[in-house]
């Protein structure tokens, strides 16, 4: 394949189902658009770091922080499990989350 137009469609293709669902097209109503622009009460600031990794010591400052003999939600993983598990579970868990941010997809069942 050589044709500059069938390498740009398959370019795009690819990129847009690569995080393994097709993208979906969505209009938004005119009476929401106002909800989506920037809002001068709210510094930008706040937004700065938000797609910033997680730092091990972030995420053991907030695990050390959770609440205990509370009921697990749908996932069945207690607060008491992740605060026990291992130090490769932590890893693994932030690598996981970190994954999340840099390709914005999260599973539904979360």
């Amino acid at each position: 394949m050589t044709d500059p137009s069938d390498i740009k469609r398959i370019a795009i293709n690819h990129f847009q189902s690569s995080a393994g669902i097709p993208p979906v097209n969505i209009t938004i109503p005119v009476t929401w658009f106002d909800e989506f622009n920037p809002k001068d009460y709210i510094n930008a600031v706040v937004y700065t770091d938000l797609m910033n990794n997680i730092a091990e010591l972030e995420f053991s400052q907030i695990i050390s922080n959770l609440l205990t003999n509370k009921a697990s939600g749908p996932s069945t993983v207690s607060y008491e499990s992740v605060k026990h598990a291992g130090p490769l579970f932590h890893v693994i868990i932030i690598k996981l989350l970190n994954a999340c941010l840099h390709t914005t997809f999260i599973s539904n069942s979360w």
